[in-house]
Parts: C-alpha cells; structure tokens; sequence
C-alpha cells in the first residue's frame, strides 16, 4: 500500500497542469523502466474507474490522489453524466424535476438546477464539458501506460497482454462513446480527434467517422488476438465477450449513420450472439434489481455477467444520484407514455418504479436508505441490450421470423405469463422493449433517440415566468450531437464546432 500511495503522489507531482485534454504533453511524465511500473501505473487507473464518484468528497481519499494532467482519474461517464443525459431523455417528467421533492428540499433535483436549465431545451454545454475532458484526461493517460511498457526491458507476454489489452479495450470504448455523443449522426465528415501518440502535442483535428471507426475497431480486433487468458482479480475490460458486446454495440450504432456500411447489421447481430453466448436474460424481480440497486454492503462489484457495477461511499458532497431519491422517498417521475408501455405484471414495474398516491415514481438507482448514500451503477454491458440487437439487426436483415422468436423469448422473461401472443410490429416492439428495459441507464435512451430520430416536445419550469414552457426537440435536431467544448477544446486546438452549436 505504501508503494501505492508512493507512486500516486509521484504522478501527481510530475504530471504538469495541461489544458489540453486531448494532446497529454509528455514532459514531466514519469518514466517507467519496468513491467512492475506499468503493471502499478495501470492498476491505479483501474482503481479511479472502479472508485468513481462524482464530486471530489473526502471519504475516498486515495482516489482522490490519482491525478494526471491537472485532472483527476475516474470513469467519465459516471453517475453526473448519466443524471444529465437521462433529462436529455424522453423518459423523464420535466416538470417536477427540481421542484417536486418528497425528502429533503438542498437534495433531489436541486443540486441540478444549473444542468436542469441547459438541459431542458437540450442545451447540455455543461455536462458535454464534464465528457470531453473526462475522456480525453482518461486516454492521455492510457497513451503514457501504453507507451511506457511498450519500451520495458523486462518484456513478458502475459504480464505484456494483460496490460495492453486492458488498457487498448478501455480506451476504444471511451473514444466510442464519445464519438457516438458529439459526431453528428448525418454528417460522416465530423467524427471526433483521436491521438494515440504520448509524443505528439499538436492540435489534432476531426476525423472522418469511418477513419474514427475503422482505428477503434482495428484495436479491438487486434487484442481479440492476444492469447492470454484474463485475470478476474485484475482485469476489468480484458475480456474477449466484453470486446464482442462493445462491437454489437458500436455496430448497432453505425448501422443507421452516416458512416454505415452494407454489412454493419450483420456484424452487430454476429457480436451480439457471440457475447451473449446463448445466456438468458433477467427473469425475476430480484435479478433484475441486482442490475441497478446498490447492496447493503456495497462489496459485489460484479454481481451480474457483463454488468461492470461502481459504489460510490458515504460523503459524496456532490449527492450525484439523489435526484433518483430513495426506495422510501422517490423523488423523480417518468413521463406517462413511457409507464403505460409496461404491462401490470412486468418484473421491471416492481423493480423500477414505487407508487406514491397513486403516481409511479423512480426508485431504479435510488440511493441506499437516505439521500447521503449516493450510488453509482453502471452496468455497461447487459444480456438483454445483447439479444436486443441481435434481433433488431435481424428485422434489418429481413429476418422477421427469427426477430420475433428472441422477442418472444425476451418477453417471456419479463412478463410472467407471456405467451409469445404479440401481433404489431416486431421491429417498434424491440425499440419499445429497449426504452422500458434500459431507462436511466448510461446514455441508452438518449442514443437510441439520436440513431431514430425521436421528436420530443415536453414541458418544463421556466425560470422567467415561473410558470411552465413547451420545449421541442425534432427529429435529426443538431442538439442530439452535443457541443465540442470551449473550454477544454476550442480554445487550444483549431476543430470545427458541430453545426448550430454557439458560444
């Protein structure tokens, strides 16, 4: 431990303040000459990720100490990131959002009041911000560990490929999802920078989002081939199912944009079945709670195939998921469309929504007991968003018959009693079973209403009036590509903004 703390604050002396997030400088990094080093260097990287939280706090103090480039190390899309793009969502009942607060009137919404007014005319420069640097502060940190042990003098293969295929997969899926939040999904020409050189600290430009694509997924392929066996007690990413549900997942994504080619349905459905490995989904309340609930305990990190869970510890100051509430006092609504979706005795009713004087309200991430145990859960990597693709691809395939068997089969296992009875539309049926299954999830919802092209027009407070104003978002609007930050960005590295987006 004292090793560990040692190294933490050596990275913290040396790694020099840096405003640009996306080209790291590498002078002043530390140099590390041995596999241990890197092996020790990386190990703190997981540690920031597994130990997100949202606020600086003071309970996690030796998170707190890992630090790079004048950033601190966590997981960038974490729970603040999540609590803002769940309002860029249809699901959520704006109204109440900041005012309607059961417990306690410093808590719920409130600590969001400042996102609440970007983000309800979808306006998120704030929290586009919080991504942006995240990420980047994320990958300039994996080019130094990547860099390093690719120059140790001790090279063992194991030790090589547990390390570099940790830390290619990490980095792939951040730039992934990066890309699927700020490229705008009809114009292939804005893709996002990608900088894997530790050495190279000019300002990089936008890439083709096929150029994006085609770099991320050769990485990949590439630790697809690595012949070393995972190690469960260190890796977290480096896993060859894992890398197969990050491709279904990026595959389903391109599908439909811009940069989408003939074959990109075909590959999502292969991934899909080959990461879901023909492994049921959730089919009792209890197992589909496990999913979103934090544990008394707080210890089981991976209760759940693929589901990659973070607790946050008591003394988070910034309280990032009070504004789900607690099972006791629920604090947000979801919009009557999105509820009337689920029939009665749908597991997901009892393990996503309390009803309070005869309204539903959330309690999916609700904090432990009281709004001062703040979760965090993020299960990136889901069974049920697998089979969904697989059979979303195939209706794009003209595979209607095989569709409606893994919808049936999807059905059965949420709905007691099913008996695969469905006439409509297979392919608006799969969309609606992807909304009800993973509301407030990640960024799920919000991507999905990116690549379809979802109008929404909601209410929401008006802080002039003080009354309520109606908000549209249409179909393919430039606000579902969020703004490239003016701080963290524009301001050192000559990019093209998104079109529509103005400082």
């Amino acid at each position: 431990m004292k090793k560990i703390l040692l190294l933490v604050l050596v990275i913290t002396f040396l790694c020099s303040a840096c405003k640009d997030f996306l080209n790291m400088p590498p002078k002043n990094v530390k140099v590390v000459y041995t596999t241990e080093d890197v092996k020790e260097a990386m190990s703190l990287f997981l540690y920031g990720t597994l130990n997100s939280n949202a606020a600086t706090g003071t309970a996690n103090t030796l998170n707190n100490l890992v630090y790079f480039g004048g950033g601190r190390i966590q997981f960038p899309f974490s729970r603040y990131v999540n609590v803002a793009s769940a309002m860029c969502s249809d699901d959520i009942d704006m109204v109440g959002f900041i005012n309607e607060n059961q417990d306690r009137p410093d808590r719920g919404g409130y600590s969001y009041e400042s996102e609440y007014q970007e983000i309800k005319k979808w306006e998120g420069y704030s929290f586009s911000e919080t991504i942006w640097r995240g990420v980047y502060l994320c990958v300039g940190y994996l080019n130094m560990v990547l860099k390093d042990l690719s120059n140790v003098p001790d090279y063992d293969k194991v030790e090589y490929e547990r390390i570099a295929g940790e830390a290619r997969i990490i980095r792939a899926y951040y730039l992934l999802r990066l890309n699927q939040l700020f490229a705008p999904y009809d114009n292939n020409d804005l893709g996002i920078p990608i900088n894997f050189d530790v050495d190279d600290i000019k300002g990089g430009s936008r890439l083709k989002q096929t150029e994006v694509y085609k770099i991320l997924f050769s990485e990949l392929n590439d630790v697809l081939d690595y012949e070393t066996i995972p190690k469960d007690s260190w890796n977290i990413f480096y896993n060859k199912k894992i890398i197969y549900a990050i491709l279904a997942q990026a595959y389903q994504f391109k599908a439909g944009s811009a940069a989408g080619e003939k074959e990109d349905w075909n590959k999502a459905e292969s991934y899909a079945r080959e990461a879901r490995d023909g492994r049921r989904v959730e089919n009792t309340v209890e197992e589909q709670k496990e999913l979103n609930y934090v544990p008394e305990d707080r210890t089981v990190n991976k209760p759940h195939p693929f589901a990659l869970l973070r607790f946050s510890l008591l003394g988070d100051g910034r309280n990032g998921y009070a504004p789900w509430g607690t099972i006791s006092f629920p604090q947000q609504k979801p919009v009557d469309e999105l509820f009337e979706m689920y029939d009665a005795e749908d597991i997901r009713v009892a393990a996503f929504f309390n009803i309070v004087d005869g309204k539903p309200y959330f309690v999916k991430l609700q904090s432990i007991g009281n709004v001062d145990y703040c979760n965090e859960t993020h299960p990136l990597f889901r069974i049920s968003d697998l089979l969904l693709i697989e059979a979303e691809a195939k209706i794009h395939q003209g595979n209607e018959e095989e569709a409606r068997m893994l919808l049936d089969e999807f059905k059965r296992s949420k709905i007691p009693n099913y008996e695969g009875n469905f006439e409509g539309d297979v392919l608006t049926e799969i969309l609606k079973e992807r909304r009800k299954e993973f509301v407030l999830e990640e960024q799920m919802r919000w991507l999905d209403m990116k690549r379809l092209g979802v109008s929404v027009s909601r209410e929401a407070s008006d802080e002039e009036s003080l009354g309520l104003k109606l908000y549209t978002l249409d179909a393919n609007d430039y606000r579902y590509a969020l703004p490239i930050p003016l701080d963290s960005e524009l301001q050192y590295n000559n990019i093209l903004q998104n079109p529509g987006w103005k400082y």
